[in-house]
């Protein structure tokens, strides 16, 4: 830079020369002006010195940022699964002001960038689908640190290195780098902290760990912490080697501690196949399984006759009566799958009118087939045809039917003639935005069907802070309607009954307070740290926790 400001003196002196010897007659003129300009840019350049040093630190900084992309990338998931790269150089870039975008990216320009040679999926993920006998990752021998003890126990801390290997989530959000060091020192006061992440091969930029589930990755080594006894023994918490591998078999489903490390559990949640069964009865004396409702009548009608009710020593139900269907020796929490996970909305803004009178979700996998099929028999098509005729005919409203064409966005499930013009068809939405784009824009989510055992539209409709129309005669989510958030209707008979009073309060403020009830209720917060307890209370003896364990996720 410096270079620069001289070669523009440079030129501009020679171009006052050049005009000051064709003017002889003015010079004495010119040479006052010359001493004037060079006076002001002895100050600029003597100002412009005392500054250089800080920009070119600031430049360097930025530089080295920018080096650092490829050895600290994090990897992370996005909404629809994909697996993305992101660091914290990129993150700070992002986070930029915009008036600092020229500098950054100027430096960016400069800097040689390090990128990883190739964006690699999950170790889990290129695994063959029979489950073969486990090995451990390339690892070093676990390094003692004979200066960190545990409070409880006099254990010792040992570190097993990974190399190449990334282990995920940031402990309790802590995403400061330090040195490998400092790294172990500050893990240790951190109870969500089980790993440590550094770039490949380097002791510095190192930021703690909440999964110690390591996955392959070039560009960074995990340091696993490590707890061992007495005679040698390790005794930190690790899920079986198999884990990751069974769950690539649709029923089984991982539990995690709210930091999102894996814990030695899997949910079943649907019927089984016969070689998924004996998959069960391989592990389950290594790992807990327990039954949760997820999906249609499950574990009620099993479709070969197995006895899916008496199979786990536990079960997270969706049941009004558990105790006529559970036998004595299983444990029982009425919770389902759709009480976690609720989406982040703000409550309903009264002064904006809604749009859409209802908005009804469904399948589309035999829409070719009118809905005439298994997803139209689990979402009660043939029910919807009818109130439609009401809703359309005589009340004259509007509604959206989601996932009612098909994919082509060509066919669509046959409606009333009295709904032409009145209702809106789409085809299965993957981004599930625009779903509630649709939701949060109507009075009521109408939920017609019977076989369902875990709707998940409910509580996504209520954390929208919208009411809901619900059939009595649900297998599950019938515990999510209450006075502040909707309505039961039991067939066509009182259908309008229950209709004309959904209508009146989705418009009266304070009538539903849905949002504020299920965040009361449900999510995360509400039904992990009843999870914990469940398991805590009956199965501590089959499972032991990650330090600083407060709730269970499914």
């Amino acid at each position: 830079l410096k270079g620069y400001w001289l070669k523009q003196l440079h030129s501009f002196v020679s171009l006052m020369a050049r005009k000051a010897s064709t003017k002889a007659c003015q010079l004495p003129a010119w040479f006052g002006f010359l001493g004037l300009v060079f006076l002001q840019l002895v100050v600029v350049l003597l100002v412009f010195a005392a500054y250089s040093d800080h920009l070119n630190e600031h430049l360097n900084t930025e530089i080295s940022l920018l080096k650092r992309i490829g050895q600290r990338a994090l990897l992370k998931h996005d909404g629809a699964g994909v697996t993305v790269h992101e660091s914290a150089a990129e993150r700070s870039l992002a986070a930029a002001p915009a008036g600092d975008a020229p500098s950054t990216l100027a430096a960016a320009v400069e800097a040689p960038v390090v990128l990883p040679k190739k964006i690699e999926e999950p170790a889990a993920s290129s695994q063959p689908k029979n489950l073969l006998k486990a090995s451990r990752p390339k690892s070093e021998e676990p390094a003692e640190v004979p200066s960190a003890k545990l409070k409880e126990g006099g254990h010792t801390i040992k570190w097993e290195k990974h190399e190449l290997k990334s282990c995920q989530g940031y402990a309790n959000e802590d995403s400061h780098e330090r040195s490998l060091e400092d790294s172990k020192a500050a893990c240790l006061k951190n109870d969500a902290c089980v790993a440590i992440e550094c770039p490949h091969g380097k002791d510095n930029f190192c930021t703690l760990r909440s999964h110690s589930n390591v996955i392959d990755y070039s560009g960074s080594d995990c340091y696993e912490l490590l707890e061992v006894n007495k005679d040698g023994k390790i005794i930190t918490v690790r899920v079986h080697p198999d884990y990751n591998k069974l769950l690539k078999e649709y029923p089984f489903q991982q539990v995690t501690t709210q930091t999102g490390q894996q814990v030695n559990i899997i949910l079943v949640r649907s019927h089984m196949s016969a070689g998924q069964r004996r998959l069960y009865q391989k592990y389950k004396n290594d790992i807990l399984f327990l039954g949760i409702s997820s999906m249609n009548d499950y574990p009620l009608n099993s479709p070969d006759g197995t006895d899916y009710l008496g199979m786990f020593p536990g079960f997270l139900h969706m049941m009004r009566e558990p105790e006529k269907h559970f036998p004595p020796h299983v444990k029982t929490l009425l919770m389902s799958q759709s009480d976690f996970s609720l989406p982040d909305y703000p409550e309903r803004d009264y002064s904006v009118p809604r749009k859409y009178d209802f908005t009804y979700s469904a399948s589309d996998c035999d829409v070719h087939n009118d809905c005439n099929g298994w997803c139209g028999w689990s979402k009660n098509w043939s029910f919807v045809k009818e109130a439609l005729v009401v809703m359309c005919g005589e009340m004259n409203m509007t509604g959206v039917l989601v996932a009612t064409k098909d994919k082509a966005d060509k066919m669509a499930c046959s409606i009333p003639a009295s709904c032409k013009g009145k209702m809106i068809q789409t085809t299965y939405l993957a981004d599930q935005r625009r779903y509630f784009d649709y939701l949060k824009r109507s009075r009521f989510a109408f939920l017609p069907q019977v076989h369902d055992a875990s709707p998940r539209v409910s509580t996504q409709a209520l954390a929208l802070d919208v009411p809901i129309l619900m059939n009595w005669h649900i297998m599950g989510g019938w515990k999510y309607v209450a006075p502040e958030t909707g309505e039961f209707f039991h067939d066509m008979s009182d259908f309008r009954t229950s209709l004309k009073k959904i209508l009146k309060g989705a418009d009266t403020p304070g009538a539903y307070t849905p949002r504020k009830w299920v965040l009361n209720h449900y999510g995360n917060e509400q039904s992990g740290k009843r999870l914990f307890d469940f398991v805590m209370e009956h199965f501590s003896d089959r499972v032991k926790l990650p330090k600083g364990t407060k709730s269970l996720l499914a």
